[in-house]
């Protein structure tokens, strides 16, 4: 119980760090991994696996409203559980994906949970009430923190093949409906963002790495390359302050 409650409280900690404390990236299955590795008592097993965990989940990012599988819980539990039970890679990414999957679902629920509290903030600022906003605001972050710790320990506690047999028997008519919720959410952060921060002088830039991906078929490292090689030719034919050409 105690390492549940140690496993617990670091995934908990990682997560809330990317959310109050700024995004420094403690929140990977490369850190959480050790970490774990450490509560249970082989730091290099925690090491490995969290390696191994962060090359299947490293581009996995979440844009605008989209909710991705929980990297989080899914790393933190089945890094714990590999350890336990001296999982080999391919058992452990049977238990780490289900994991984030099952935990996805619930990250769902408690965001449509905290949309009350936001919604209370918005009420105590119209009032002028500061005191009610602090409220609001940590209100959600507690139930986001409890969420995570709870999570794990209970996973921990009951164990990998119980959680792979929840998921297995959610509905697929459920888990294909979020599948496709999940390929629409992106597009729909996306299009906010460029709402928010597209600029008419560099619009062209933006659908010229559209158009780059879509008909030569590249991956968005490539993308990302033709985009430096864009912006250091577009710096060099500037103009310079004062210069007329």
């Amino acid at each position: 119980m105690v390492q549940g409650i140690l496993i617990a409280l670091i995934a908990a900690m990682v997560y809330m760090e990317s959310r109050i404390g700024g995004q420094h990236m403690l929140d990977r299955p490369i850190i959480i991994g050790p970490l774990v590795g450490l509560v249970m008592g082989d730091f290099n097993a925690g090491l490995i696996i969290g390696a191994q965990l962060e090359l299947v989940w490293m581009g996995l990012v979440g844009i605008g409203t989209s909710t991705p599988p929980d990297v989080v819980v899914g790393s933190a539990l089945a890094t714990a559980l590999a350890i336990q039970t001296g999982a080999d890679y391919e058992s452990t990414l049977a238990l780490a994906i289900p994991i984030a999957l099952l935990a996805q679902f619930v990250a769902i629920g408690v965001g449509i949970l905290n949309t009350t509290f936001a919604h209370y903030a918005d009420n105590q600022i119209a009032k002028g009430n500061w005191k009610g906003i602090a409220i609001g605001n940590w209100t959600g972050s507690l139930i986001y923190f409890l969420s995570k710790f709870l999570l794990v320990f209970i996973g921990f506690m009951v164990g990998g093949d119980v959680i792979k047999g929840i998921v297995d028997n959610i509905p697929q008519v459920i888990q294909s409906g979020l599948a496709q919720s999940g390929n629409l959410l992106p597009a729909l952060g996306v299009a906010m963002l460029m709402q928010l921060t597209l600029d008419k002088k560099y619009a062209a830039f933006l659908f010229l790495g559209f158009a780059i991906v879509a008909f030569f078929n590249i991956s968005t490292i490539g993308a990302a390359v033709f985009g430096a090689i864009c912006a250091y030719i577009y710096y060099q034919f500037k103009p310079k302050e004062g210069e007329l050409f």
